[in-house]
């Protein structure tokens, strides 16, 4: 009886750890996956401007990290550069979610989420 027990209970740790690992992996920014999973970058977002601070960032810089903005974007301004994140992450997915960074005399002033 306890054999059981402990076999089922180092399934259930199995089984919630590779949930864990997955989950933490989905949700980790690097540039490569920002670059080849456009769709996805709404999951890795957060991390990334976790890990990073934007504000104070050369556009360059920006560039360097997430590459090229999205072309034809909605929010898109003179002093702006604009990325397409994926659907928006609510229940019902209708709108889209878009990085807005902004820029005063070369550099990051701001950026924010926006949803279209």
């Amino acid at each position: 009886m306890k054999y059981k027990l402990t076999i089922t209970i180092l399934f259930i740790i199995l089984i919630v750890s590779s949930y864990i690992s997955r989950d933490i992996y989905i949700h980790t920014f690097t540039t490569e996956k920002w670059l080849n999973d456009p769709y996805g970058r709404v999951n890795i977002v957060d991390d990334m401007l976790d890990r990073y601070s934007l504000v104070g960032m050369s556009e360059r810089d920006v560039d360097k990290l997430l590459g090229d903005e999205t072309k034809n974007a909605y929010f898109k301004e003179k002093d702006n550069i604009v990325y397409w994140l994926g659907p928006e992450r609510d229940l019902i997915s209708i709108d889209s979610e878009w990085l807005v960074i902004t820029f005063e005399k070369g550099t990051v002033s701001k950026y924010e989420i926006l949803r279209d």
